[in-house]
Order: C-alpha cells, then sequence, then structure tokens
C-alpha cells in the first residue's frame, strides 16, 4: 500500500511553512499466492497448485483430468466434487513482518467448506464463498518458515448431510445449504462443475494502531451549486487514541476535509461531510457521461497513515412504481430523468471465475457498451462480481440489477443459516455501495414465483406445517434480514424482493412489475405472442441458439458436429432444447441442409424472434420501460440463450440488439392488417426528421415510394406511420417484395430496416452475387459490399483471425452498398480471397 501524505505547519519566527512529509504504512498486505499445493484428502501424492484457484483447474494443470470442456469430458470429472481436498503452503515471515502489532490472515474467498489450519492450530471453519474470512494470526506465527493448510470438504456431501437433518426435502436441495455459487450445480445452460478451492485473494494483513476498515460515501443531496457527500468511515484500532481523518481529492476537484478524533479499541465509526462544487453527474451509457471522482480517504497518527482510494458517481437512482389505469409502472429514473432499461442477464463469464483477467471482463463489458446496453442483471444463481466488474460498470456506465444470491428454490431458515446469510448480504453490500453503477438490490431469482407456481408443495408431499415453515422461512431472509441489512448499510438504494413479481402465466404479470416471459420458448408459444405479452419491465425472456461454428470446432472433432450426438447434446443442457429449436425452426424456416448451416439458421431465428420483441417493448414505451433479454454471456461453450458466446463471438441476436438499443431507432410491424412504423427515441428531447419507405422487389426494383414528416418525442415509441397493408402493396405477390424503411434526423444515425410480408419459408429467395471491395484502414479493413439480389442476413466470415465486424447479418438490396469494417490489430494477406460471405438462401 502506498504511504500517505500528510501536510505539517511549522511556525518559525511567527511564520507559517506548510511541508509534506511522507508517513510510514500503518498498513501491509503480503500476498501468499507462492510455493502452493494440493491433494485428495486420501491420497499421499501432493501436486503443484495455483492460487487463485480451484481444484478443477489445478487437476487440469496437473494434466490429471482433461479438459471439462472438451467434447464430453464433464462426465468424466463428476467424482472431483465428492472427494475432499487438501492445500497447503510454506510462506516465510521476517522478524521484521512480526514486529507489528497485528497481523490478520484474509482470504477474499474460500469456496466453500473448509477448514483453516496455521502451524498445526485450527484457525477456523469457513462455510460461504461469497465473503471474506480473517483471523489475527500474529502469535501463532514463527520467523521464519510458516505452514498454512486448508482442508476442503466436499460441497455434494455437506449438501447431503444438512439435507438430511431437515424433516421435509426443500427443491434443489443437492445444493440450497451451500452458501456457494449455484450454478455450478448444473443449469439449463451450464456443466455441472462443483469446485472447492482458494478462489479469491489470501494474504497477511500486517497493521499497527489504526486501519480503515471499511469507507462509505453517500451522496445526501445534490443542488445547482454543490453535491453533498456524506463519508461513513469505520476503523479498527488495536488501543485507543487520537487520530486525523482526512477526505480529499487527489485531482483538486473539492476541498479536503479533516477532522481530530479519538479511537477505541475495536471498530470505530466517523461521519465526515464534504462537498463538491459545481458537480459533474454520473449518467448511463447513452444519457451523458458516465463522470467519476477519485476520493482519498486517509487517517494519520503519531505512528503512520492508511490511505483508501474510492471513486464515486454523483447521482441519483430511483425505480418507481406509481399506480396506473394499467395496474403500476415499473421504471428507473436516473438523476431524476425517467429511462428505458435496455440490456440482458450476465451470468458468471466462467464456469471457473478464478481465471477470468481484467481483459475478460473489458472485452465483455465493451460489448455490451457496443450494443447499446445501459445496465445488466446479475442473476441470482451466480456470484457477487470481482471488484473489476463493477469498476468498469461505473467507467462505462452500466447500470447493475444486482441480484443477491439465491435462485430458483427455497432455502433453509435455521439459526446458523441465517447468520451466515447475514454475514454475506453485510459484507457484499458494503464491498458495492459506493459503485453508482449499482441501481438496485433484488432479494432473488424466481423464488416467489416458483413458490405460487411451481407446484413445489405438491411434488415434495409437504404438510400444512412444512409449508409454513418453509413460506416462513422465506420471509424471513428476503422480507426482513435482508431489508434490515439494506437499511442499516445502504439505505438510500431501492429494494426488490424477488424477481419476478409474478409468473408469465397470469394476466396481471404484463400489468404490475417486472415479468420474465417464457411462453416462447418453455410454453411453445410462437414468436408472434412477444407482442401480446408486452410487460411494464420484461427481466427476462429469450430463445436458444448454437453458440457460433468456430466455437463449436473448438470442443469437437468432426464425427461430433451432427444435431443429435453425444457430445452436441452434452452441451445442450436443456431437456428438449434441440427439439424446441427445430419445432421453431420449421415453423418459419425450410430445412437447413446440413449442420453447420442449421446452427447458422438457428442463431438468426433466435435474432429475428427476440429482437422482434425487444422491438414491441420498445415500441410500448412509457407504458414499457425496460428490456432486460435472457441471456447476455456463457460460462462455457454451449447451446444457450446467449447473444454472446463463450469465447467473445457475436451472434446475429447481438448485432439486432445493437440496432434496436440504438437511442434513435426504426421499427415495423403489422397488426391487424395495418403497417405501423415507429421511431423509438431515448432521447432527452423532441426531434423532426423525414421518414422513407420505399416498396420494393428482391431485384431492387423500386416500386412505390413514400415521405413523411415526423416529430418523435422522448422515451416513447412514437407511430409515424400507418397505413393499410392491402393499400401498400396493391395485389402484388408478397413472396418477393420488401419494404425498405430509412429515416433522416439532423445529428443522429438511424439503421435502416426492412420489412417483410411473407414468412423465410415463403420467400423467392435466389443464390446472391456481391460485389466487394476491400481497403486497408487504421481500424483494420473496410469492406464495401453490394449485390445482385435479396441477400437477407448476410454474414461476412473471416476464418481463423481475430477481430469485430462493426456490422454483420444484415439485410441487403440491389442497389444499395454497405460499408462495414473488420476492426482487428492482425495483418491479413489476400483479405478478400479470405473473406466469405453467405446469406439465408445458402442454408437450404
Amino acid at each position: 500500500m502506498k504511504s500517505a501524505l500528510i501536510y505539517v505547519c511549522f511556525l518559525v519566527m511567527g511564520f507559517a511553512f506548510t511541508g509534506c512529509v511522507s508517513e510510514p504504512a500503518l498498513v501491509v498486505k503480503k500476498h501468499l499466492h507462492n510455493s502452493w499445493e494440493f491433494k485428495e484428502r486420501e491420497s499421499s501424492e501432493w501436486y503443484n497448485a495455483e492460487v487463485p484457484g480451484v481444484v478443477h483447474t489445478d487437476l487440469f494443470n496437473n494434466g490429471i483430468i482433461e479438459d471439462p470442456f472438451y467434447r464430453a469430458n464433464e462426465d468424466s470429472v463428476q467424482w472431483i466434487s465428492k472427494k475432499d481436498w487438501v492445500y497447503r503452503s510454506l510462506f516465510d515471515v521476517t522478524r521484521e513482518d512480526l514486529v507489528n502489532d497485528n497481523i490478520d490472515l484474509v482470504f477474499d474467498g474460500l469456496d466453500t467448506h473448509a477448514s483453516v489450519y496455521l502451524n498445526g492450530d485450527h484457525l477456523m471453519d469457513t462455510d460461504n464463498m461469497f465473503r471474506e474470512w480473517s483471523k489475527e494470526v500474529r502469535d501463532l506465527l514463527v520467523e521464519g518458515e510458516n505452514n498454512l493448510e486448508i482442508i476442503f470438504k466436499s460441497p455434494e456431501k455437506y449438501n447431503i448431510e444438512q439435507a438430511a437433518k431437515l424433516p421435509y426435502e426443500l427443491p434443489e436441495d443437492e445444493r440450497v445449504h451451500s452458501r456457494k455459487a449455484q450454478y455450478q450445480f448444473g443449469w439449463d445452460w451450464g456443466p455441472v462443475l462443483i469446485t472447492s478451492g482458494i478462489w479469491r485473494p489470501v494474504y497477511l494483513r500486517m497493521w499497527n494502531q489504526a486501519r480503515i476498515d471499511n469507507v462509505f460515501l453517500e451522496t445526501a443531496g445534490i443542488d445547482d451549486d454543490n453535491a453533498y457527500v456524506k463519508g461513513k468511515v469505520r476503523v479498527e484500532a488495536s488501543d485507543s487514541s487520537p487520530l486525523e481523518i482526512t477526505i480529499s481529492s487527489p485531482d483538486n476537484l473539492f476541498t479536503s476535509v479533516t477532522k481530530t478524533v479519538s479511537v477505541d479499541e475495536g471498530l470505530n465509526e466517523f461521519y465526515v461531510k464534504f462537498e463538491i462544487a459545481d458537480p459533474q453527474l454520473w449518467w448511463a451509457n447513452g444519457m451523458g457521461e458516465p463522470y467519476l471522482y477519485n476520493v482519498d480517504i486517509s487517517i494519520s497518527c503519531d505512528t503512520g497513515a492508511d490511505t483508501v482510494s474510492e471513486r464515486i458517481g454523483i447521482r441519483t437512482i430511483e425505480l418507481v412504481q406509481n399506480p396506473d389505469e394499467y395496474g403500476s409502472s415499473f421504471e428507473f429514473y436516473l438523476n431524476g430523468e425517467p429511462f428505458f432499461a435496455k440490456g440482458a442477464n450476465y451470468i458468471p463469464l466462467e464456469s471457473f471465475p478464478s481465471r477470468l483477467t481484467y481483459e475478460d471482463y473489458e472485452s465483455a463489458l465493451e460489448d455490451a457498451v457496443k450494443a447499446n446496453y445501459n445496465m445488466l442483471r446479475m442473476w441470482g444463481g451466480g456470484i457477487y462480481e470481482d471488484k473489476i466488474f463493477y469498476d468498469l460498470c461505473d467507467e462505462k456506465g452500466i447500470l447493475i440489477w444486482q441480484d443477491f444470491m439465491f435462485a430458483c428454490a427455497m432455502y433453509p431458515g435455521d439459526d446458523h443459516f441465517l447468520e451466515n446469510v447475514k454475514n454475506e448480504i453485510e459484507y457484499n453490500v458494503e464491498r458495492l455501495r459506493n459503485h453508482p453503477s449499482i441501481a438496485l438490490w433484488c432479494g432473488n431469482n424466481e423464488i416467489y414465483n416458483g413458490w405460487f407456481d411451481w407446484n413445489w408443495q405438491t411434488r415434495f408431499n409437504y404438510s400444512k406445517e412444512d409449508s409454513l415453515t418453509v413460506w416462513n422461512d422465506y420471509q424471513t431472509i428476503f422480507h426482513e434480514l435482508i431489508p434490515q441489512v439494506l437499511e442499516e448499510k445502504d439505505p438510500g438504494r431501492d429494494y426488490w424482493p424477488s424477481s419476478p413479481l409474478y409468473g408469465w402465466g397470469h394476466e396481471i404479470a404484463t400489468r404490475k412489475g417486472d415479468n420474465h416471459y417464457w411462453g416462447v420458448w418453455w410454453g411453445m408459444e410462437p414468436f408472434e405472442m412477444y407482442r401480446e405479452k408486452v410487460s411494464r419491465f420484461m427481466s427476462e425472456f429469450g430463445f436458444q441458439s448454437f453458440p457460433a461454428w468456430s466455437t463449436i470446432k473448438e470442443f469437437t472433432i468432426a464425427e461430433d458436429r451432427e444435431l443429435w450426438s453425444d457430445v452436441m447434446l452434452s452441451h445442450q443442457k436443456h431437456p428438449v432444447g434441440n427439439e424446441t429449436i427445430k419445432e421453431y425452426m420449421q415453423r418459419w424456416y425450410p430445412e437447413p441442409k446440413n449442420f453447420e448451416k442449421f446452427v447458422y439458421v438457428s442463431q438468426i431465428m433466435q435474432a429475428q424472434g427476440v429482437g422482434d420483441g425487444i422491438a414491441a417493448h420498445r415500441e410500448a414505451m412509457p407504458y414499457s420501460m425496460g428490456t432486460l433479454y435472457w441471456q447476455f454471456n456463457d460460462c462455457w461453450p454451449v447451446t444457450s440463450w446467449s447473444s454472446r458466446d463463450y469465447y467473445g463471438n457475436w451472434k446475429p441476436l447481438h448485432y439486432y440488439v445493437r440496432r434496436i438499443y440504438e437511442p434513435l431507432a426504426l421499427s415495423a410491424t403489422i397488426e391487424d392488417d395495418n403497417l405501423k412504423v415507429f421511431v423509438i427515441s431515448d432521447l432527452r428531447e423532441l426531434v423532426d426528421g423525414e421518414l422513407y419507405i420505399d416498396l420494393v422487389d428482391f431485384n431492387g426494383s423500386v416500386i412505390s415510394s413514400i415521405e413523411v414528416d415526423f416529430e418523435a418525442e422522448s422515451n416513447r415509441g412514437n407511430l409515424v406511420y400507418e397505413s393499410s397493408v392491402d393499400e401498400l402493396i396493391n395485389d402484388l405477390s408478397v413472396n418477393n417484395i420488401a419494404l425498405s424503411i430509412s429515416a433522416s434526423v439532423d445529428n443522429y444515425d438511424l439503421s435502416d430496416i426492412y420489412h417483410y410480408f411473407s414468412l423465410p419459408k415463403e420467400m423467392a429467395l435466389q443464390p446472391v452475387n456481391y460485389d466487394i471491395d476491400v481497403v486497408k484502414s487504421t481500424q483494420g479493413y473496410r469492406v464495401t459490399l453490394s449485390s445482385d439480389y435479396l441477400s437477407r442476413h448476410t454474414r461476412l466470415n473471416i476464418d481463423g483471425y481475430s477481430g469485430w465486424w462493426s456490422d454483420n447479418y444484415f439485410d441487403l438490396i440491389p442497389g444499395d452498398k454497405k460499408v462495414i469494417v473488420f476492426e482487428t490489430e492482425e495483418t491479413i494477406t489476400d483479405f478478400e480471397e479470405k473473406l466469405t460471405v453467405i446469406s439465408l438462401v445458402d442454408a437450404f
């Protein structure tokens, strides 16, 4: 930790001189990440281990298991979570280390059921991977070599033992007793890879006299001239003494404030207020700059100083639910401005999150920004993410709907479990509350919905007493314990007990609260139902597709690449996923000619279906004020609902989302035999422009044209044109005509759209020839493309090279030219020869 700087004034012959002296740090960290080894508890053979890490990755790194992601190897590693594992390390402590008054052994994350020993002494037992564990160890350390050993108990054994103690069975009782990432036990998009290990940093925290334990910087008010910030500083002290607390700006953007206090042994809390003049507000992506202030919080005393650096955004955020004629609104206001929440649901980027890097997080969140997201929902079956993730969201203006880590099950309510949960909630709220990106705390995913709609009481043969006990335990956690912690630790942020409020089978689900609509997919309802089930806030809905073909090649060999192969089925976790995709595909498309083209068509279908659902939500503003589709990403290579696959490849859906999430976007639909064209506006001002509608055939000939002036109000789906379909097409055959729709607005670019009058399987598609021009550019390669016939869902690809297409999976009509940039740092010789271009017709 860097030394703190304090300013000392000297009085010499009546004159004041200000000097700057550097004081020794009160707190020093010594990471313990080297010289680790591990073994199965009953074995005598030790292997090298990597910390942070988990047993699966250590076994893989030592060549003991094959890659669990490759082919069907997941099945061959299930024995791992049934075993107990031991980790140990020898580390040196110097005489200088032992001079410190206090030395704490700190684990930022232990996964999960562990017993910790230092030099043969039992330190602690842990049972929660979501929190820090620490112990004062100065008197147990010796100069020279020290031995740290951790025994991890099988999480499977633990859950079996705990479940046996209850007189009834809880839903998902193979996982709910462990305060551990629930997705590791398997989901309908995720493998069963139940880890153990030291998954986050471990270190010695050596300190003297006092240290900063936690800081909460809360914006108490904002007016035209100032932001008023209340700092709550928690200090741990080893004895009673005076000290100074200083809050300052390293960038000199506000006046420093210093307060002299007295601390007692133990934990002490102090309030220090400061003001920021002419504050710049923090805004979400697309609304303005996500401006951040650097803030240094220091304590200083006679033996040294301790400094903590934070970043804050000056902003207000609230969830507004006002009763209206339909039910109740559900919308977020940022700095007093309502906005449409655009984004998706986020699951962990990895089944083994300890191996994620800064670059992994940066790449994923940059893809969210490129797709015009302003919000991600942190789904409750995953993890509370690394600080890197939240820092990047702060920087990029991505708001976070933060679930607590409970999902799709009922949980125990005994005293030990409740205390464990309380510690977890307190730790993570304190850890995350300074991030301006945190918009909402949410208690859980789909548990309220599950209790009333998933028939658990009958399935598990609950008596009346059992039902009351299980339900009361739910109430205790999500309506008492969590709200009480939030009231104490983060009272200014809204809390939503469970997502969704009602199950998708209830009519009220579209009129009040948030909705998880799964009639499409689970209910096998047609995609058109997305337009019937527009809700106040859609926090889950979606459809599966296969990952990129390059991803499939990563985990298969040639003989595996078939829809019903054992390997492909092992990477499809929904029980009837492939059957569902095929059923929907038959409704819209001809039979693809091979598996590779089946993969492509599945992706197009996902983009078309989900994309139109998002358009329906956007058109319905301000009735509908948010859509977070399921799901943004994958934790391994898999057929899933994601728009971005495990390797970061954009599926067509991500490009469709990028267009419909633009701050000004066009959409069109046919309702009651009338064509309706909308200009969707997220802008905070009224804009006007011109709308151009051309009726064209697939050869590019313009049959008729319409121009319309329009005004688009802010935060609204503006209906700017409506006409009878019969009047538009004049008895023309619908299988080879389309509407080309574009708009012109000063200072804004709107993506053109095409609207068709028949299903893809009824269209008169033909093979397409392309005119391609490639020019090397500073960003990579600029491709100009034109076609001699309608090219639907045009896909450009450069196999074997890393990069990003600025647009892809678009429609192209003869007479139009499309300019796309392939952004890459690689030099690609013979780019045009290596470039492949296909369209929908090539799939059949």
